[in-house]
C-alpha cells in the first residue's frame, strides 16, 4: 500500500501529505512497482469524466476535457521531458549538445513540435472512438501504458548519467519492480477483460505497441546518449500513451468491428 501511495502521490497532485520520500530514491524506485496501478487509477477519473461528458457533448470536446484533465492532474509531469527529450535528440547531434538542449529549461523548436504532434495524434485518435464505450475505456488503461512503458524502458537501460532524481530511479531500478509492475497491469487488464471481454484484444493490442514504441525510443536515446535519463523516461511516459491509442485503435478497427462493438455494448448494458 505505501509503495502504491508513493506513486500516486509522485505522478499525480492527489494530496496524499503523509506519504515522505527519503533520499537517494529508493522510496520511489519500490514505487515504480505500482507505477502502472497508479496509472489505471489516474485513468478511471478519465474516464468517468469522458462518460459523463459523452451524454452531452459530442466525441470532439470530450477529447479535449479529458486531455486537459490528464495535464492538470498529472502537473504536466512529463511534458516537459517529452518537449526535452525531442530538444536534445531531434534538435542536436552530439552527446553533450544533446545532454545541454535537455537541460535548457526554455522549450526549443523540436520540443514544442513534438508536443504538438503528440497530442494532436492522442486528440484525433480519442476523436475516432465511440464516447459511450471505447473512449472512456481507452482513456482508462492510455495512462496504464504510459506508466508501465517508464518501469519497462528504465529496467531495460542504464542511466545516461548519475546526476538528479530520475537517474538515481534508474540506477536503482530492478527486475522485481518490472515484474510486479507487470503483473498488476495484466491484472487490472484481466479484470476489465472478464467485465468486458470484446475490449480485451484493443487493450493487449494497445498496451503492447506502448512497450514495443518505448523500447524503441529507449534504444535510440541509448545509442545517442549512452543510456536513458529523467526526461527520456517522462516522454516515455507520453509516447507510450500514444502508442497505447494507435495500438487501441487498429486492433479495434480490424478485429471483426460489427462484432466487437456487439459484445462491448452487450457486456456494458449488462452492468448498467
Amino acid at each position: 500500500m505505501k509503495s502504491y501511495l508513493r506513486a500516486l502521490s509522485f505522478l499525480t497532485i492527489i494530496p496524499l501529505p503523509h506519504v515522505q520520500f527519503g533520499p537517494g530514491g529508493r522510496e520511489l524506485t519500490n514505487a515504480a512497482a505500482c507505477f502502472p496501478l497508479a496509472g489505471i487509477t489516474l485513468g478511471l477519473f478519465l474516464a468517468g469524466a469522458a462518460w459523463l461528458l459523452g451524454f452531452v457533448f459530442p466525441p470532439e470536446p470530450v477529447a479535449v476535457t479529458a486531455l486537459i484533465l490528464s495535464f492538470f492532474l498529472t502537473r504536466g509531469l512529463h511534458f516537459d521531458g517529452l518537449a526535452d527529450t525531442a530538444d536534445g535528440l531531434i534538435g542536436t547531434t552530439g552527446r553533450e549538445k544533446a545532454f545541454k538542449a535537455m537541460e535548457d529549461s526554455a522549450i526549443g523548436v523540436m520540443g514544442a513540435a513534438a508536443i504538438i504532434f503528440v497530442y494532436l495524434l492522442k486528440y484525433s485518435l480519442l476523436v475516432g472512438l465511440e464516447t459511450s464505450l471505447f473512449m472512456p475505456a481507452a482513456l482508462a488503461f492510455m495512462p496504464l501504458a504510459g506508466r508501465w512503458a517508464i518501469v519497462y524502458a528504465g529496467t531495460w537501460f542504464a542511466p545516461a548519467r548519475s546526476r538528479g532524481l530520475g537517474d538515481l530511479f534508474l540506477k536503482e531500478l530492478r527486475w522485481p519492480q518490472l515484474l510486479k509492475a507487470s503483473a498488476g497491469a495484466l491484472v487490472v487488464v484481466g479484470l476489465f477483460s472478464w467485465w468486458q471481454p470484446g475490449l480485451a484484444l484493443p487493450i493487449l493490442g494497445g498496451c503492447l505497441l506502448a512497450l514495443a514504441g518505448v523500447h524503441a525510443l529507449a534504444l535510440y536515446a541509448a545509442f545517442r546518449l549512452g543510456g536513458l535519463t529523467g526526461d527520456i523516461m517522462g516522454a516515455s511516459s507520453e509516447l507510450g500513451e500514444l502508442f497505447f491509442l494507435v495500438g487501441y485503435y487498429l486492433v479495434l478497427q480490424t478485429a471483426a468491428p460489427a462484432g466487437l462493438t456487439a459484445k462491448a455494448v452487450i457486456g456494458f448494458a449488462r452492468v448498467f
